[in-house]
């Protein structure tokens, strides 16, 4: 910096020292309160071009990892939706087992066991309807009808975005389905409406949910043979078949005449459906304990990553404050030193008098 010369007042060198000391401290100002008034400490790329890309990159994750949180809230409330309807139709499957064993009884005449097949025809429908209406978004949850997309695979396996970057995802694959129409099962709300001459369609089935041609398999337990593979599957004929009231009901079929032992083997087409059904549940519940423990990890990544950003972004209001407030007296000086120098020269006026 130029010392002034007063002896040379053509051009005020101490005066330009003091307008620029002025101009650099309002300007330092200026940017000390634009930060206390905005909480920003990079108020434009200039402040700090490396700062400026660095959070720019911070901030991106940090969204991207709430986005993914949010994401794993709703991928558990469609698990709880789904677990909801399997609770309940693990409960019926439960009644239904009870109702049977119960019938098995010879005990029991031709009248309680129509009342049983009743009751347990009603308890068919209702899963088959629970299973129907279990939806998310319009998409099937538990069972096979059609989701609205033109993929097939999003009717077995969906995937849920779970991480803040790309392809970082969880599968649930369905593992099963209850069946809703296939080659020869037809749920159809007008087939049970008159269930008498569609009681072969009409079924609890349990498929593998990639293939819903095909029940699924269980191994259950037979008292006399040990662990035995049964299907998951079982129509409104087979329960009055097996309980020998399909004559009396009107259906057309042949009543069984040992009660007893047809009954024992629908209860295990049962017991097969209900293994399946509490295979899934249990499935289920591990995704989502899972999911869960990966939203505690992305909770606490998100705080660090914001932190971060926070740190390089934004203003510390403390000292923005400190530098305000030196920047306000150093104003005044510098004010004050321009008069100062804008009045030196006149000293020379001394020479000519």
């Amino acid at each position: 910096m130029a010392l002034a010369d007063l002896t040379r007042i053509r051009t005020n060198i101490g005066a330009l020292n003091s307008l620029n000391s002025l101009k650099l401290v309002n300007n330092d100002l200026a940017l000390r309160q634009l930060r206390l008034a905005t909480g920003v400490r990079i108020t434009k790329a200039a402040d700090d071009p490396a700062g400026f890309r660095i959070s720019i990159k911070l901030k991106a994750r940090s969204r991207g990892l709430g986005v993914a949180i949010d994401n794993i809230a709703d991928a558990n409330n469609m698990l709880s939706v789904a677990e909801g309807g399997l609770t309940k139709i693990k409960d019926l499957l439960l009644d239904i087992r009870d109702k049977i064993a119960q019938a098995a009884n010879d005990t029991m005449g031709t009248e309680e066991r129509l009342a049983v097949a009743q009751q347990v025809r009603e308890y068919m429908h209702e899963i088959v309807r629970i299973a129907h209406e279990t939806r998310w978004n319009d998409m099937a949850l538990l069972d096979s009808s059609e989701p609205p997309t033109t993929s097939d695979q999003a009717s077995t396996t969906l995937k849920f975005q779970t991480g803040a970057d790309s392809y970082e995802t969880t599968t649930w694959d369905k593992q099963f389905k209850f069946v809703w129409k296939n080659d020869t099962i037809d749920n159809a709300e007008i087939n049970w409406e008159n269930w008498k001459s569609n009681a072969a369609k009409l079924a609890v089935m349990v498929s593998p949910a990639n293939n819903t041609n095909t029940a699924a398999t269980a191994k259950v337990y037979d008292s006399t043979n040990g662990l035995q593979t049964a299907s998951a599957l079982f129509t409104v004929k087979d329960v009055y078949e097996s309980l020998g009231v399909a004559s009396a009901a009107g259906i057309t079929g042949t009543d069984t005449t040992d009660v007893n032992a047809s009954a024992n083997e629908l209860l295990q087409k049962v017991d097969a459906a209900l293994r399946n059904t509490s295979e899934w549940l249990a499935g289920i519940g591990a995704l989502s304990a899972r999911l869960q423990a990966k939203e505690e990890t992305l909770m606490v990544a998100q705080v660090n990553v914001e932190a971060s950003w926070n740190r390089i972004y934004n203003a510390d209001m403390a000292k923005e404050q400190l530098y305000a407030t030196r920047d306000q007296i150093l104003q005044q000086t510098a004010t004050a030193m321009l008069a100062q120098a804008n009045t030196a020269p006149q000293s020379v006026l001394a020479l000519f008098r």
